[in-house]
């Protein structure tokens, strides 16, 4: 998972930073996990489309990361979300034990406020998916013909205009990896396509992308990032082709906040 963040943060380094000490106690710490890191807080407006408490997203991650171990307090779901720690419950427990009274030791009594500060930020993930079934007006299941799978279209980060697709099961709502064979295209708009760059794109998963072999992708976890406004094309050997164009998103508050005064011609989008 991935965020955008739209300016520098000036709050003090995180008791969660790792530039700040040492970590050779995390001698049974594993290779990095396919389950994303999550990102990094930054404060937005809670009316922000696709934006998330940063507790929620920390809950998710601490699940799918721990089966079994619950964090104790909050700053122990803070840490856990970001580090990858492997054995017993009880030897978990020790290893984080021993980083509190370090964080505790440099921080001192800000240390739970900074914490509790940091998960009460809200936070623009890009591929943070939403509950089975789950609907609004952000979020868009489409069937797809000859098959027991529909599409599913959910936002991510609104500042970098990012919309996320996966593949759920059309029954459940659950979702899947690459269900079939297929390719997902991003095309010029079909309308008009003069006025963009004539360039068509193969498009992959994030997890491709970032060299997670597919075998090796956790069920349910691959999406696609795709952009506002896009046009795309799912093509499947042997069946016509899909076409849909994501949704562009407009906040409220972009919307009032013209300076000037302006008028809007009434003229058809398209002639037949």
């Amino acid at each position: 998972m991935k965020t955008k963040a739209t300016r520098q943060s000036k709050v003090p380094r995180q008791p969660y930073d790792a530039s700040k000490r040492s970590r050779k106690s995390r001698s049974c710490r594993k290779p990095p996990s396919a389950i994303p890191s999550p990102c990094l807080p930054l404060a937005l407006p809670t009316s922000a489309t696709g934006a998330v408490l940063y507790r929620d997203l920390c809950v998710q991650h601490v699940k799918a990361r721990y089966p079994g171990i619950e964090p104790r307090s909050d700053w122990e779901l803070l840490f856990m979300s970001g580090t990858t720690l492997k054995g017993t419950r009880e030897e978990v427990y020790a290893v984080l034990d021993k980083e509190y009274l370090e964080d505790l030791e440099g921080y001192g009594d800000e240390c739970d406020g900074m914490v509790a500060r940091t998960l009460g930020q809200y936070v623009e993930p890009t591929g943070y998916k939403p509950l089975p079934k789950e609907i609004n007006k952000y979020i868009h299941i489409r069937p797809i013909p000859d098959t027991k799978y529909s599409i599913r279209l959910f936002p991510g980060s609104m500042s970098a205009a990012e919309y996320c697709l996966d593949f759920v099961d059309s029954a459940t709502g659950e979702p899947v990896n690459s269900p079939f064979e297929f390719e997902l295209w991003g095309v010029p708009d079909p309308d008009t396509p003069w006025l963009s760059m004539p360039i068509t794109q193969k498009m992959r998963s994030i997890e491709r992308a970032h060299g997670i072999k597919q075998e090796n992708i956790l069920p349910g976890h691959e999406k696609f990032i795709l952009r506002d406004g896009l046009t795309c094309v799912l093509i499947r050997p042997g069946k016509p082709k899909i076409r849909f164009k994501v949704p562009v998103r407009r906040l409220p508050e972009l919307e009032q906040a013209a300076a000037e005064e302006e008028i809007v011609l009434d003229l058809p989008d398209v002639i037949a």
